[in-house]
């Protein structure tokens, strides 16, 4: 069977589909369920407004640490394997996680969630582009975004009602049946990919990958701490040493070769910046509806799932469109909407209209609709079939990156306006709104950066033996 698609029937990509979809639907679920929950888990542990954005930025960090080794490790003992044993981790945290007694402990947990998701991310996408040929996976690769949108779209309305008529613990025993039917539909699947199978695993380049990740992203997230500094410095330093061993490396656990094309690389510094630019709009919308409007959990939720609502529905047709058109039209005309609903962001006050944040809301999800499918067919279109796992692993881990970059950005101006302990309450309001301000301020430059980035993702006129 060929890695371009070729001998793979009809059922099984339908299999591996329903599959990816389902894992790919229980990941957002993780993330969103919990932003509704914020404040109900903060009122029983006692914790500042600071401190409640670690509940996101624990997920993500472990998340991000065990990508590209994940990736690795699919390639020497299945893609299958490791995506089934993500499942069972994500299914085994979430029951742990509504039994924690403590805020260290649901962290604790939250670490081991995001491992699991990590194994379901770096191989989702490699899996649906083995068994789908090269003109035929916009829309596979749309629906699969599509479902990670549902989730999305699902996660602030059921984790809001879940919230309000039981408790926030409830929201994480609604992951167990999702990530059970995954469970059942990757076992459907009879074949496993082993691209690398036989060769060493790399556990220099994967401690210092992990070990820079997690040193970098710290100290971008206690900013202004005075050690910060130190931690960038360092996370810097041990990311350097990566890419040089990793250079030299006879079986590397990331080909940064892969780096050297320039869609590749283009294409994938505009996923961070998509996601840095514009992630933590629902993080802080949310706490806006529920701090400055006063409304409840639920109905916060069923307004912010207005953003992954209109994801869902139009990530099909762009991903679609982008096999018959030039990708960069979409993912800048993307970018351009994140440019929108950062400067949006930018001018919320503590009497602002509701339908401001309907708009900024829209503006955000047609921006990842019309982003994420098409840059995603772009990058995977342009690398070998021997390294779909890797770049599908770099794609989540920009992604992911991102997506903590924009936590880190609005978590250091509330350091910065309200200190590290105030909680968010009448008192603060102000600080607190001057927070977003700022925030999105450096955001609105992360997106206009963005639309030049993807703009100038040309694909590189090569053939497929001389591709990356």
């Amino acid at each position: 069977m060929s890695a371009e698609g070729n001998g793979f029937s009809l059922r099984d990509k339908r299999i591996v589909l329903i599959a990816c979809c389902i894992a790919g639907f229980v990941s957002p679920l993780i993330t969103t369920m919990i932003n509704p929950a914020i404040p109900a888990i903060s009122d029983e542990f006692g914790i500042s407004a600071h401190s409640q954005g670690w509940l996101i930025m624990s997920y993500f960090l472990s998340s991000v640490a065990f990508l590209i080794p994940m990736s690795r490790l699919s390639d020497l003992y299945g893609k299958k394997r490791i995506l089934m044993i993500g499942i069972v981790v994500v299914l085994v945290s979430s029951l742990m996680s509504a039994l924690a007694d403590s805020f260290a402990m649901l962290l604790m947990w939250r670490i081991v969630m995001g491992m699991g998701t990590a194994c379901i991310a770096s191989t989702s996408i490699s899996m649906i582009v083995e068994v789908y040929p090269k003109a035929h996976r916009g829309l596979p690769l749309a629906i699969n975004t599509m479902c990670i949108y549902i989730g999305a779209s699902i996660g602030p309305g059921l984790g809001g009602m879940l919230t309000e008529i039981f408790e926030w613990r409830t929201i994480f025993i609604a992951l167990i049946p999702f990530s059970v039917a995954g469970l059942i539909a990757t076992f459907y699947f009879k074949t496993d990919f082993k691209t690398s199978e036989g060769e060493p695993f790399d556990i220099r380049g994967s401690l210092l990958y992990a070990l820079g990740i997690i040193v970098l992203m710290y100290g971008i997230i206690t900013l202004p701490n005075a050690l910060s500094g130190l931690f960038i410095a360092g996370g810097a330093v041990l990311l350097i040493a990566f890419f040089n061993f990793e250079s030299r490396a006879e079986h590397p656990v990331l080909m940064v070769r892969l780096f050297s094309g320039k869609v590749f690389r283009r294409s994938n510094l505009a996923a961070l910046l998509n996601y840095g630019s514009s992630f933590a709009v629902l993080y802080t919308v949310n706490l806006y509806l529920q701090y400055i409007v006063g409304l409840g959990p639920a109905t916060a939720g069923m307004i912010i799932l207005m953003q992954p609502v209109i994801q869902a529905a139009i990530t099909p047709f762009s991903g679609k469109m982008s096999d018959r058109i030039d990708p960069r039209i979409l993912t800048t005309a993307g970018m351009m909407l994140m440019c929108i609903s950062t400067v949006m962001m930018m001018m919320l006050t503590s009497n602002v209209s509701m339908m401001k944040i309907y708009l900024i809301l829209a503006f955000t999800g047609a921006g990842y609709a019309l982003f994420s499918a098409p840059n995603t067919n772009l990058i995977m279109g342009n690398v070998c079939p021997k390294n779909y796992s890797e770049s599908s692993g770099v794609i989540s881990a920009m992604r992911q990156v991102g997506m903590m970059s924009s936590m880190a950005i609005v978590m250091c101006m509330i350091s910065l306006n309200m200190g590290t302990t105030a909680a968010i309450e009448p008192d603060t309001f102000d600080a607190f709104i001057n927070s977003i301000r700022y925030s999105f301020a450096v955001c609105f430059i992360l997106a206009v950066i963005g639309c030049f980035m993807t703009w100038f993702s040309r694909e590189d006129p090569c053939e497929d033996e001389t591709r990356i």
